[in-house]
C-alpha cells in the first residue's frame, strides 16, 4: 500500500500469540556512499539513537526498556532497518519511538563527536574478529566497484573524516518517504495501520539512483595472528528475483548447507581436514553471492583445497543424487516454515521485498517452485556458477605467502 506522500507499509495480520513486530526499512547503505560518506549510513544509524523528536538519548533508552522485546537497527550494504518486536499493546508506542528515530533524529555536532569513538571501537573489533576480517576482504575480492567493495564500517580514517554536514546530506539524500517502507506482522496490525495512515508529509524526492554492481573476481590475503586459518571462495549467483533462485537455494544446501552435505562429510567427517566448512548463498535485488567458507590449520589446506575441488568437479560431472535434494527440500521447507510463523521473520520478509517494490512469494508457491527443481537444473547451475572465483585467505603470518600460491591454483573451469 502506498500513502499519499510515497511512504510504502507493507503488513501481514496473519495471527501470533500476541505480539506484533514493525521494521521501517531505507533503501540506503554502504553501496549508497561516494568516497566521502564511507560508513556514513551506519553512523547515521548509530546517531538516530542519540536523540530524536522530544528525547535525548536517555530518555530514548529508557522507553526501549519501558517497551520490553526488542528495538534495535542495522545497516546492511543495500538498506538500513529500524524494528521492534514487542507485545501487542506496546506496538504503538513503538512504531511513534521508531518514526521519530527516522523522521526527527538531532544529529548534533556534540552527538557526532562523543559516538565517532563509539563506532571506530565497533570497527577495530571487528577488524580483530578473524572472520570478520573475511568477510569485508570478501567483498573487496568479489567486486571492483568501490560502493559494493567498501566495508559497511567505513575504515578509522573515513570515520575520522566524516563531518555533520556529510551526515546531514546523506540523510536528506536517502530518508525520503519514496525510499522507505513500513512493514509488520502480528497481532493488531490493521489498528496499528490506521496510525500510520496519519503520519506527517515527508518532505525530499526520490534517492540517487545506484549503479549496476561489477563482479571482477581476484585473490584478497591478510596476515592475521591466529591459529587457525580462514578461507572464503565465493562468485556471483542469482539475484532475489531471479528464475534460478530455488536451485541456487538447493545448491547451497546441498554442498555445505546441513551435516549430509558433500564437502561438510568429506572435509570434516571423513577426511577431518577443517574444524568448520560451509557454503552460504545472500541474494539481495541486483547482486547475489555464492560462498564457501573453511576454518582450518594452515598446514590442511592443500589437502583441503584438493578436496573440495574434487567434491564440486564430481557435483558438476554427475550432479545431486534424488534422495540428497530430497533431504536438502526438507530442510529449506522447515526453514522456511520457521521464517512464517514468527511475526518478525515475516516483517523482515515484507521489508526487504518492499524496497523491491514487490509482494513476496507465498510460502506455498516457493516451496512449489523448490519441489519442481530437477537434480539436473541444480547440476546447470553448478557448471555455470564454478567458474574463476574470488577468494580470499585470513591468518598467521609466515604461513600464508607459501600457502596462497597453492590458493591461486584454486580454479574450477
Amino acid at each position: 500500500m502506498k500513502l499519499p506522500q510515497g511512504l510504502t507499509v507493507a503488513y501481514d495480520d496473519h495471527g501470533s500469540l500476541g505480539t506484533m513486530a514493525i521494521g521501517i526499512f531505507i533503501g540506503a547503505g554502504s553501496r549508497d556512499e561516494g568516497p566521502e560518506q564511507e560508513g556514513a549510513a551506519h553512523f547515521l544509524e548509530h546517531l538516530a539513537f542519540k536523540g530524536a523528536g522530544d528525547h535525548n538519548s536517555r530518555q530514548i533508552a529508557e522507553l526501549m526498556d519501558g517497551l520490553g522485546g526488542e528495538v534495535n537497527a542495522f545497516t546492511t550494504r543495500d538498506y538500513t532497518c529500524f524494528y521492534a518486536k514487542v507485545l501487542t499493546p506496546m506496538a504503538l508506542p513503538a512504531w511513534q519511538l521508531l518514526w521519530s528515530l527516522v523522521r526527527d533524529p538531532w544529529l548534533s555536532e556534540k552527538d557526532l563527536n562523543r559516538e565517532r569513538n563509539v563506532v571506530q571501537e565497533e570497527l577495530l573489533e571487528a577488524w580483530d574478529d578473524v572472520e570478520d576480517r573475511c568477510e569485508m576482504a570478501y567483498m573487496q575480492s568479489l567486486y571492483q566497484d568501490r560502493q559494493m567493495s567498501h566495508d559497511v564500517l567505513g575504515t578509522p580514517d573515513t570515520i575520522k573524516g566524516l563531518t555533520l554536514d556529510t551526515i546531514k546530506s546523506f540523510y536528506r539524500q536517502h530518508y525520503t518517504p519514496s525510499n522507505m517502507v513500513v512493514a509488520m506482522a502480528g497481532d493488531g496490525t490493521m489498528t496499528l495501520l490506521e496510525q500510520i495512515r496519519q503520519v506527517d508529509n515527508m518532505t525530499g524526492g526520490v534517492a540517487p539512483s545506484r549503479l549496476e554492481p561489477i563482479p571482477a573476481p581476484s585473490y584478497v590475503h591478510y596476515h592475521h595472528k591466529s591459529e587457525q586459518l580462514q578461507i572464503l571462495m565465493g562468485a556471483p549467483a542469482p539475484v532475489l528475483t531471479h528464475d534460478d533462485y530455488p536451485e541456487a537455494l538447493l545448491l547451497s544446501m546441498l554442498l555445505g548447507g546441513q551435516n549430509s552435505s558433500r564437502l561438510w562429510q568429506r572435509l570434516r567427517e571423513t577426511e577431518g581436514l577443517v574444524y568448520a566448512v560451509s557454503t552460504g548463498y545472500n541474494a539481495q535485488s541486483d547482486w547475489g553471492e555464492l560462498s564457501i567458507h573453511m576454518a582450518l590449520n594452515p598446514g590442511s589446506l592443500e589437502s583441503a583445497l584438493a578436496a573440495t575441488k574434487s567434491e564440486v568437479e564430481q557435483f558438476i560431472a554427475h550432479g545431486p543424487e534424488t534422495h540428497e535434494v530430497q533431504r536438502a527440500l526438507v530442510q529449506l521447507t522447515t526453514s522456511l516454515a520457521f521464517v512464517r510463523e514468527t511475526p518478525d521473520g515475516r516483517m523482515f520478509r515484507l521489508g526487504r521485498y518492499g524496497l523491491l517494490g514487490q509482494v513476496p512469494q507465498s510460502g506455498e508457491l516457493l516451496l512449489d517452485q523448490l519441489t519442481r527443481v530437477t537434480p539436473r537444473q541444480i547440476q546447470t547451475l553448478a557448471e555455470a556458477l564454478f567458474g574463476d572465483w574470488s577468494q580470499v585467505a585470513v591468518g598467521t603470518a609466515g604461513v600464508l605467502p607459501r600457502e596462497w600460491r597453492r590458493l591461486r591454483d584454486f580454479l574450477i573451469k
